[in-house]
């Protein structure tokens, strides 16, 4: 079976669909393949401008209403603890801890137990190392609000473990509406100088001009030689090209790559930032009305950053310190958003809405590292190794959805949506260099010498990601009353579809020159002197273009859900509701490795093609069951059965890095997807004047998690995909709104003031056994990713006449393991970080407010450790933000 080579840039969809349909006939249950896909049910959001006590309070009404377990947030209150994307907002939600600034864990689950959809849609992730979205990716500007579900309903898919977070967008506004905003931004970090290389024109658009890409002579050698070394191209010629000759054409081959990227340094540019939006709504007639909204931001910051890396091994008794990096480093960042929605209202019974979202976020991230190994450390020799990581990423959906209402029909309800959603990840040339240095003692301070290490050869990157999504569905709703509830009975069917394509090229640039060669003093020039076009061409270095792909990186994979649902929902004189219901899903994968000739792999005859395909089929039940004890007080439980089935990625056996920690990964065919029950019990107290308490208790049973461990290798740290035996979460939640006027009455200055917060308290145990691969120190432990504590606090101040208002943020989470340690070392944990924002913002007008937020104030830093020893460190430093804003 073939498909196009890696080295292809062109879409390679009939192959795929060819290769799926080819696994599928290998299995009884999967003819085609499908994925989840959300019940658009929407609950409608009031927003009040004015002091957050009162927006605060609306999000926490809409909680209170639902017949499900769900924490809301609204914009009012994202707009006042001054976070500027839906990853930070999140953070302050009970339960919630953020992961590298971007992943959401609920109550201590890793992101793989928490879903993301955008207005009620599933769309697919961008990054190519994570099933979920990353949600930084979502700027403030367009948020309308944040719903977190924490205990699953029918309608939901089954794929659910810690949470559910719907992301919505701005709605169609009931009067005229313009606002637009500028802002500038400043980190303590900036004071060091930003690392740079000559990138291309579109760079400050976050869109590379074709300067990095792969050169098109590169796959069209590799399409017709089958190989692009010069014993590939003497043989593919059958003897017509001399090996002279394929020498000439590889270096040729080096010349067309793009080498312009030598590592410098030159004054931190400023950041700033922009977001506009407009809309309005018009009477067509006296039933009809059209409304739109239109919002676009832009974001582009330079973030400097240190960091540090070590990478231990022995054991508990014998530490042994195998590798050091210290790294700066500078991410330049653009994110580019937009936004264009359409809402059509007939009469108060129809209403159809579409939602155009386009997000764009761009990484080039440029470092430089002093390596010491082993071998180096505490001598005045080591590595200095150069790194230019370069990551455009883009999500596109186009939704549609329809809200009907049928009065002479029995008060009939019919609800649909269409999403169609395309995100992609294109990393073209990135580059890895490293050179021998000498300093002039082992302070690693002064150097006197420098020069390019051949031994470890330049390495070119090349890789894309691209994911089309396609869901829709619909369901009916018929109200009904008899003498003792008022009953709604709802049914419905959802469908999900999911292809991916992912591809990665590598190569590098292998030198036989030597130092003590006469031209050996080229090695002690930068990267660009060395391989210029001149000594390329002349063959000075003994230049060599290879293939430095060395497993499989390759593939393509395609899923899909059917889904059907009914659900019940019963209100017994508003004192008891019971909502229940159940669903049933037709799950099927197939995830297919690439070989470097594009044929599908099966990993040296130890899978065989029906390995790579998943069919599964179950019925998910859920009940939630509310109390209302009093006017301001009730009761909550929650049960359901969910599962979390393994990611694409990590099923495939491909290898991938991981962007934050730089640790290899290994996908595995042989994981098996966890379900997990669950139980939720949650009291709730709301007081007339807004003031608000909650505790909740929660418990998680899991059959064989899946988790990420380190495995017996040479090749330093990797960390594969394995289910444990078992494992389980469990602990308490409080949450807390309080206004201070109690200290000095209603009348004082006190009752300007008020306090929010929440905490959570719990634990997890998974167990694991040893196996061939893998000799896991602690084979009882808790889950990766799982925090004991975490809590949030909020001290407010609103002025009397509403001129300004201050906030004073707090979070932090107890540490959690990064990864478990093996052979005797203990677990990796990443250590708390203390977390503490500061927001002021004044209103000298009715339409203009300045703001200025300063985030970190504690100047923490990101920190693991393992035996007590620091492995990895990084210091975001402290940033300050200022935004002018007007509004009409």
């Amino acid at each position: 079976m073939k498909t196009k080579p890696r080295f292809s840039a062109t879409p390679i969809s009939l192959a795929v669909s060819f290769a799926l349909a080819s696994a599928m006939t290998l299995s009884v249950n999967a003819e085609e393949l499908l994925e989840e896909q959300y019940d658009s049910q929407e609950i409608e959001v009031i927003t009040i401008t004015g002091r957050l006590r009162s927006s605060a309070s609306l999000a926490l009404e809409e909680r209170r209403e639902d017949a499900k377990v769900v924490d809301v947030m609204g914009a009012d209150q994202i707009s006042r603890t001054g976070d500027s994307d839906a990853a930070a907002a999140l953070r302050r939600v009970t339960g919630l801890t953020l992961k590298d600034g971007k992943f959401i864990y609920v109550r201590g689950l890793g992101e793989r137990y928490s879903s993301t959809s955008l207005n009620g849609a599933i769309v697919p992730s961008p990054d190519p190392t994570r099933n979920v979205v990353p949600l930084d990716m979502f700027p403030a500007s367009i948020i309308e609000s944040l719903s977190v579900q924490k205990a699953n309903s029918a309608a939901r898919p089954a794929s659910f473990g810690g949470g559910h977070v719907d992301i919505r967008t701005k709605s169609i506004p009931a009067d005229f509406l313009f606002k637009v905003s500028v802002g500038g931004r400043y980190n303590t970090n900036d004071k060091n100088d930003t690392y740079t290389y000559n990138g291309g024109k579109n760079d400050k658009y976050g869109s590379d001009d074709g300067t990095r890409a792969l050169p098109p002579s590169i796959p069209a050698t590799f399409n017709q030689f089958g190989g692009i070394s010069p014993i590939n191209i003497v043989t593919g010629s059958n003897g017509t090209i001399s090996f002279p000759q394929a020498q000439e054409l590889n270096r040729s081959l080096a010349g067309d790559m793009y080498r312009d990227m030598t590592v410098k340094t030159e004054k931190t540019d400023p950041s700033w930032r922009g977001n506009i939006a407009i809309g309005n709504k018009f009477e067509l007639s006296d039933d009809v009305a059209l409304g739109y909204i239109a919002a676009g931001s832009y974001k582009r910051q330079a973030e400097n950053y240190t960091k540090q890396e070590t990478e231990l091994d022995g054991d508990a008794e014998n530490v042994l310190v195998l590798n050091s990096k210290d790294v700066v480093g500078t991410d330049m960042v653009t994110q580019i958003s937009g936004m264009f929605n359409l809402g059509l209202e007939i009469t108060a019974d129809h209403k159809i809405e579409t939602f155009s979202t386009y997000l764009r976020d761009t990484s080039d991230d440029v470092s430089v590292a002093i390596e010491e190994t082993i071998d180096t450390l505490g001598e005045p020799r080591a590595l200095q190794v150069f790194d230019v990581d370069y990551e455009e990423r883009y999500l596109f959906s186009n939704q549609a959805r329809g809200e009907h209402y049928f009065p002479y029909f029995a008060d009939l309800e019919a609800n649909w949506m269409y999403s169609d959603a395309r995100s992609k990840a294109d990393a073209p040339n990135n580059l890895t260099y490293t050179y021998n240095v000498l300093f002039e003692d082992n302070s690693n301070q002064t150097q006197v010498d420098r020069t390019l290490n051949t031994q470890d050869a330049p390495k070119y990157v090349y890789s894309r990601l691209d994911d089309r999504a396609k869901n829709y569905g619909f369901d009916l709703a018929l109200p009904f009353s008899t003498d003792m509830a008022e009953i709604k009975l709802a049914g419905g069917y959802q469908y999900f579809e999911k292809t991916r394509e992912n591809f990665a090229t590598r190569l590098s640039f292998e030198v036989d020159l030597q130092p003590t060669d006469p031209n050996g003093d080229i090695l002690k020039q930068d990267f660009d002197k060395i391989f210029s076009d001149d000594n390329i061409a002349n063959d000075v270095l003994g230049l060599e273009l290879k293939d430095a792909s060395t497993d499989t990186e390759d593939y393509v994979a395609a899923e899909k859900i059917d889904a059907g649902f009914v659900n019940i929902d019963m209100d017994f004189d508003d004192v008891w509701r019971v909502y229940g219901g159940v669903r049933y899903e037709n799950f099927r994968r197939a995830t297919l490795p690439l070989q470097p000739d594009g044929t599908i792999s099966d990993e040296g005859g130890r899978y065989e093609l029906t390995d790579y395909v998943i069919a599964d089929k179950d019925w998910y039940p859920s009940l939630s069951l509310t109390y209302k004890q009093t006017d301001s007080s009730q009761w909550r439980f929650g049960a359901s059965k969910t599962i979390v089935r393994p990611d694409l990625r990590e099923v495939a056996p491909v290898r991938y890095q991981d962007p934050v920690t730089g640790f290899e990964f290994f996908g595995n065919p042989d994981l098996k997807s966890s379900d997990i029950y669950n139980l939720d019990l949650r009291w709730e107290y709301y007081s007339d004047s807004g003031s608000n308490l909650s505790l909740a208790g929660f418990y998680k049973d899991l059959e064989a998690p899946i988790e990420p461990i380190q495995r017996i290798s040479e090749a330093g740290r990797q960390l594969k995909f394995y289910n444990a035996q078992s494992g389980r979460v469990y602990g308490v939640e409080a949450e807390f709104l309080k206004d201070l006027g109690f200290i000095g009455g209603v009348h004082s200055l006190w009752s300007n003031f008020f306090v929010a917060g929440n905490l959570t308290l719990g634990d997890s145990e998974i167990k694991i056994q040893p196996n061939g691969e893998i000799d896991p120190t602690n084979t009882k432990r808790r889950m990766t990713g799982h925090s004991q504590w975490v809590t949030n606090l909020q001290l407010s101040f609103d002025s009397p006449n509403d001129m300004h208002n201050a906030t004073l943020v707090y979070n932090v989470f107890g540490e959690r393991i990064a990864y478990g340690g093996r052979g005797g070392l203990d677990d990796v944990f990443e250590q708390p970080f203390h977390s503490l924002d500061f927001n002021y913002a004044l209103f000298p007008t009715d339409g203009l407010s300045l703001k200025l937020k300063v985030k970190n104030l504690l100047d923490s830093k990101t920190e693991y450790k393992q035996q007590g020893v620091l492995v990895y460190q990084k210091k975001p430093g402290t940033e300050y933000t200022l935004q002018l804003s007007y509004a009409y």
